[in-house]
This record gives structure tokens, C-alpha cells and sequence, in this order.
């Protein structure tokens, strides 16, 4: 099985209604998104088996009014991709981005606009104080 950013295939697929719809969701709603857009005909307890993992590893919240329970992301996937991001330059590559350059790009054409562009961010990237 996938992993994304330590979420299973099936939870990261239940974190991109959220961040699709970006607003709270009833279960009702969920329950239908997965079964009309993802077609897994699951009941209404497998649902709420994976919402509670999501919200167990901090990646969901809840909110009870009356008896209308709504789960609502706190994690965008902005965020979720650059702690990862910068997981990967820590753990990998000793927090180095250079290091981490030189070995994604090792062996791999660039066009001079995608040189270009890293040029850009790159320079984007200097402190004030640097400059």
C-alpha cells in the first residue's frame, strides 16, 4: 500500500475532499463522496473508521452542534507537502538543499526554463540581510 506524507492512500484520499471543498463536512457528505466520486460502496462505519485515524493523527478536527457531527481539515496540503519537503532535506540530505539539488538533478535534462525558474526561487530565497 501507498503512503503519502504518512497518510495511507486511503486517508489521503479523504484528505483531498477536504481540501477541495475547504469547509466543514457532515458525514453524511463524506459518506456520499466516497461512494459516488471514488465508487467504494463503503458503509457508513468504514467512513467513520478512517475519519477517526485522520482525526486521531491530528490531520482532522470535529465539531458537534446538536447531533450533526462536522469534520474539518487543520492541516492544508500546502502545509502537509512542505513538512515533508523539509523532512526529506533534513533527514536525507543534512538539511542541505544543495546537496538535495545535486542529486535530483543528477542525470536529468533541464530545459533552460526550468534552469531559469530555479534561478528565480533560488534568488527569491535570499534574506534581505544577505542582499
Amino acid at each position: 500500500m501507498h503512503s503519502y506524507y504518512g497518510l495511507t492512500e486511503t486517508e489521503y484520499e479523504l484528505m483531498t475532499l477536504f481540501w477541495k471543498k475547504q469547509k466543514p463536512l457532515t458525514l453524511a457528505e463524506i459518506v456520499h463522496y466516497c461512494n459516488e466520486e471514488f465508487h467504494h460502496d463503503w458503509a457508513t462505519t468504514t467512513v467513520c473508521t478512517y475519519l477517526s485515524h485522520l482525526v486521531m493523527k491530528g490531520f482532522l478536527t470535529t465539531n458537534q452542534k446538536r447531533y450533526r457531527k462536522s469534520y474539518t481539515a487543520l492541516v492544508s496540503q500546502k502545509d502537509l507537502s512542505q513538512s515533508y519537503a523539509h523532512q526529506l532535506l533534513q533527514d536525507s540530505f543534512d538539511g542541505s538543499l544543495k546537496n538535495f539539488l545535486v542529486s535530483f538533478t543528477d542525470g536529468v535534462s533541464l530545459s533552460s526554463e526550468e534552469v531559469n525558474e530555479l534561478i528565480d526561487i533560488l534568488h527569491s530565497s535570499i534574506s534581505d540581510n544577505e542582499s
